[in-house]
């Protein structure tokens, strides 16, 4: 049993419950290719894209290449993080090397994975779309036929209008 959890057990708690659609995004609270903290780890502002990612997911290289495509399509940009989960930092700068990222893209690492846990990420790659509110307003599990038109309509209103409104606190 994971140590946090026996904790929470113990004390007759539950484990937290990941966030979903509705949600304050966490805060992604991870380090750039070179070691330091990543910058705004808060979201809001803007639409965001956060999609967590492997090097060696070969579904994830394809979900990459539709965002770049869908980034180009839409009326206005939405930031683009892409979180490298659970690997090194030279394994994520070879593989971007090698494979040019979409352009405005931040990379950040989870090097242990506690973002991604925390996120509710339970597969590569998932794709959460956070509003200009900080609020999460859709998640996609996986990549498959579709994966490029649905992230463009879900997309396309989140840049062309503000935040939605904030849900109530917890």
């Amino acid at each position: 049993m994971r140590p946090m959890l026996a904790l929470l057990l113990a004390l007759g708690l539950s484990e937290p419950r990941p966030p979903g659609v509705g949600d304050r995004a966490p805060a992604l609270e991870l380090e750039t290719l070179e070691r330091q903290p990543f910058p705004r780890a808060r979201l809001g502002g803007e639409a965001t894209i956060v999609d967590f990612f492997a090097t060696w997911c070969g579904p994830c290289h394809r979900a990459l290449a539709d965002l770049e495509a869908v980034q180009a399509r839409l009326p206005s940009r939405a930031r683009l993080v892409v979180v490298s989960v659970a690997e090194d930092p030279a394994t994520v700068k070879r593989f971007l090397e090698a494979h040019a990222p979409p352009a405005g893209v931040e990379i950040a690492l989870d090097r242990r994975g506690a973002t991604a846990r925390a996120w509710g990420q339970d597969r590569f790659p998932t794709t959460y779309l956070v509003d200009a509110g900080g609020v999460i307003r859709h998640i996609n599990r996986g990549w498959g036929a579709g994966y490029e038109e649905r992230m463009l309509r879900w997309l396309r209103p989140m840049v062309t209008r503000g935040p939605a409104p904030a849900p109530p606190a917890r």
